[in-house]
């Protein structure tokens, strides 16, 4: 007998099942796919053989615990993370703009950053400078009524800063556009950005695939501390008697000795197995989806890690020395489109940008996240549940539940910790 189960193996079930190990507790996680990990995974491309990722994820240096998790597990060393914060932005033609961070004179250093983005013309800077200046004293009453497009449009931001800037930023922080995502939730975070010191800002890649950098170290963990982490086992139902959790119904046995069971799938898996009158309210969640695009050139001639595209039908580029990969955030409008429809659209913007042409490209891959992340809209703002169920031994986990985070890896993790921690 395990002493908890833990349903799902992506970041939220084994951060749960890390913390709840580390505190000696004997944990199984079940995860239905034939791989941990989730929604964020990395496979090998059968036609090169390299390692990819089912999409590319950037975390951050406010990404508290997620870093305390990997540090917990090992992995760490993983990671690359800029010394100070450094991003890469493309005009066509290759226009290279940076936003860079000079010295470590907190906070004068950003402020200084931001006026010499050269992007922008020297009054759309200053007046971006002045909306950050004004962050700390905006209303979370206001800004809880309002899209970040309302806010942007109010403090005088325009299309040219919108574009050259803001845009960018939220779809790479919110995975949405600035006409669906709250004010108040992006406020709050550009507060963890921008407002908690110089670490904050900055932009943590991984140096492998994701399965490489958290998962396998993560079940190393569990499994060097009596846990097992078992995949190819799909839950297909929690038994509940007397609004107690009697037992879990798996495709292939029936678990009925545990002390606590963690779920960790998103709320749409949950539905499938938990009996509607147990289940949170339903927030009403919407979602968002992420296109990401490999692409193999005959000769791989850039130099920088990652790239952001101003203006551009592709929001991000990173550089894996293999290949390239293209992220889309908020990628509804391309989900229907053939791969050739999604090639075609890539090589302009290759070309535009990069100076990358057709003949280049040796190969490519495309992948699609549909329900990546949900819409972090005003609609679900104080709707999201915590992770305490009506179930007396059920608790749950997942970037959904509300964390005070969008959607993201920190949220994941940071709800599995707290899952963990109801359990004591």
């Amino acid at each position: 007998m395990y002493d908890y189960i833990v349903i799902g193996s992506g970041f939220a079930g084994l951060s749960a099942a890390v913390h709840l190990s580390s505190k000696g507790k004997s944990v199984q996680v079940l995860e239905a796919a034939n791989k941990t990990g989730g929604r964020a995974y990395s496979l090998t491309d059968n036609a090169t053989g390299t390692i990819i990722d089912n999409g590319q994820h950037i975390m951050m240096g406010c990404y508290n615990e997620t870093l305390h998790f990997l540090r917990m597990i090992g992995a760490e060393n993983n990671l690359i993370i800029q010394d100070k914060l450094e991003v890469n932005f493309l005009l066509p033609h290759f226009h290279k703009v940076k936003l860079k961070v000079r010295t470590k004179l907190y906070p004068f250093n950003l402020a200084s950053g931001l006026l010499r983005y050269k992007a922008l013309s020297p009054l759309n800077r200053f007046r971006m400078l002045k909306f950050f200046l004004k962050l700390p004293l905006a209303s979370d009453r206001d800004l809880s009524r309002m899209t970040v497009y309302d806010w942007l449009e109010q403090e005088n931001q325009n299309e040219d800063i919108r574009k050259a800037f803001w845009e960018i930023l939220v779809a790479g922080a919110l995975n949405t556009g600035i006409r669906k995502a709250s004010a108040k939730t992006f406020r709050e975070i550009l507060i963890e950005i921008f407002f908690k010191g110089n670490r904050a800002s900055t932009i943590i890649l991984p140096r492998e695939g994701l399965t490489e950098i958290y998962c396998l170290d993560a079940v190393k963990y569990i499994e060097e501390r009596g846990g097992r982490v078992i995949t190819g086992e799909q839950v297909n139902q929690l038994v509940i008697q007397n609004t107690r959790l009697k037992a879990v119904v798996t495709n292939k046995r029936i678990i009925n000795e545990f002390k606590g069971v963690i779920s960790s799938i998103p709320y749409y898996g949950l539905k499938r197995i938990l009996p509607a009158q147990y289940l949170p309210s339903d927030p009403g969640f919407t979602y968002s989806s992420i296109l990401t695009v490999h692409i193999w050139l005959k000769e791989n001639k850039l130099k920088d890690s990652f790239y952001g595209l101003i203006n551009s039908s592709i929001h991000w580029v990173f550089n894996r020395g293999t290949h390239l990969t293209l992220v889309r955030s908020d990628a509804d409008e391309l989900m229907d489109k053939s791969k050739e429809e999604i090639f075609e659209l890539v090589k302009e913007e290759l070309f535009k940008y990069l100076f990358i042409e057709k003949d280049d490209i040796t190969g490519y891959r495309i992948l699609k996240e549909k329900r990546a992340t949900f819409i972090p809209s005003n609609k679900i703002l104080y709707d999201r549940p915590g992770p305490f169920t009506v179930v007396n031994g059920l608790t749950i986990a997942g970037d959904w539940i509300n964390t005070g985070l969008p959607s993201t890896i920190e949220s994941a993790v940071k709800s599995g910790r707290m899952a963990s921690d109801v359990l004591e």
